[in-house]
């Protein structure tokens, strides 16, 4: 807007520190992870990372093939659909006051299963010609 620019090192900088936010989100939270906690909270965990990863994909990818999404665009709305829960939901239960044991249980399902339902999802994609 003010088109003022921006040196280089302090583009570096803040490039360097947007880098760290996930890695240290994940750090943090792996850090406070409780696993009896999580144990209890098991079956909403694996429900919350099924309808993540499986559930809205499988609702809304058909409706964007219908609406004629295909190849890269298609493959972006699966991205959006399929992948991992993001770290800040972590941070945004913290901060509502709760204990964050069911986010971070999501969360760390959703990470280690998205490598594998994401590589299926484009597996059936491919198979059925859309990308």
């Amino acid at each position: 807007m003010l088109k003022i620019p921006m040196p280089h090192v302090m583009e570096k900088t803040v490039s360097n520190v947007a880098g760290m936010a996930t890695p240290m989100g994940l750090i943090a939270m792996g850090a406070s992870f409780d696993i009896k906690k999580a144990f209890a909270k098991v079956k909403p965990s694996l429900t919350a990372a099924a309808l993540k990863l499986i559930g809205f994909c499988s609702l809304f990818l058909p409706v964007a093939i219908q609406m004629g999404f295909r190849e890269e665009k298609l493959v972006a709305i699966l991205v959006m659909l399929g992948s991992a829960t993001t770290v800040s939901c972590f941070v945004m239960a913290k901060n509502m006051g709760h204990e964050g044991v069911l986010s971070s249980s999501v969360i760390m399902l959703t990470t280690f299963l998205s490598a594998f339902t994401l590589t299926g999802w484009l597996y059936i994609l491919k198979s059925l010609g859309m990308l």
